[in-house]
């Protein structure tokens, strides 16, 4: 719609006789190329708001904790509301190994992983040396990725002591 509309300034400002043919051809070439570059910057796709029904993450973390698990969604707290979507699976929080993966309105992707107390979190921040690799896929009725975070600075509250774990996650959730 931003496109459209700086568009038909231009052509208005030529028939007004503000801009001359060529300039206008000029603008209208920087505006039709502008948008696409900008949007090839994005993280991911947009994600429409939605609700789960299913699926499941293959996640592997090695270092100073460790599981490998695939966990199905947690169809209750997992919610796509348009600008922002969570995607939680098992229960946050719970002595069972468990994922969290974000994506914000502002392109970032967040991805926690935790068993009891132990966690860690990444990401990628735009404009930030990102933590993670990998992609997301959106499709109307199913969102699937991989990432792969290395070197993700993690907590024992146990032995008071930081360390550091490798994620690798894999992931589907269905609407």
């Amino acid at each position: 719609m931003r496109r459209t509309n700086a568009l038909l300034r231009t052509f208005a400002a030529v028939a007004l006789g503000s801009l001359s043919a060529n300039a206008a051809v000029t603008v209208s070439a920087l505006l039709l190329v502008a948008t696409p570059l900008r949007a090839q910057q994005s993280a991911y796709p947009p994600i429409s708001a939605r609700e789960f029904v299913g699926g499941s993450v293959k996640v592997k973390v090695t270092g100073t904790f460790a599981f490998d698990e695939e966990i199905q969604i947690n169809k209750q707290a997992s919610i796509g509301g348009g600008d922002m979507t969570w995607l939680q699976y098992a229960a946050s929080g719970s002595a069972e190994p468990n994922v969290l993966i974000t994506f914000t309105d502002t392109k970032e992707v967040g991805i926690m992983v935790g068993r009891g107390k132990l966690t860690a979190t990444a990401g990628i921040t735009p404009g930030e040396k990102p933590q993670c690799t990998g992609k997301v896929d959106v499709a109307a009725k199913l969102i699937s990725g991989h990432y792969t975070c290395k070197g993700v600075v993690s907590y024992d509250p146990a032995t008071f002591k930081m360390g550091k774990v490798d994620i690798d996650v894999e992931f589907n959730a269905k609407s």
